[in-house]
């Protein structure tokens, strides 16, 4: 691959992850005139997400039945890596 053909490739790559943000964690949530207000920290830079609460609303059902499931997830692969650890003691 070429010099030019890494740029552009490393462009493109660019530009796609753009499109996305990554939290890990938010550092404030409220609520105002039927909108949601998500607000987390990106590389030192406070930002927001703002979301219309009656848009939201219908999409609740499946956001609680997935971060309970990756939840449950998590808890199953901790209490297994203690388990291991006991073992071991």
């Amino acid at each position: 691959m070429t010099l030019k053909q890494q740029i552009a490739d490393l462009t493109e790559k660019l530009e796609d992850a753009k499109k996305h943000t990554y939290v890990t964690e938010t550092t404030g949530l409220h609520c105002s005139n039927g909108e949601l207000y998500i607000d987390y920290n990106i590389c030192g830079e406070e930002r927001h997400l703002v979301i219309d609460v009656n848009s939201l609303y219908p999409d609740l059902p499946f956001i609680i039945d997935q971060v309970t499931k990756e939840q449950r997830k998590d808890q199953r692969s901790i209490l297994e890596n203690i388990k291991e650890t006991l073992k071991d003691l």
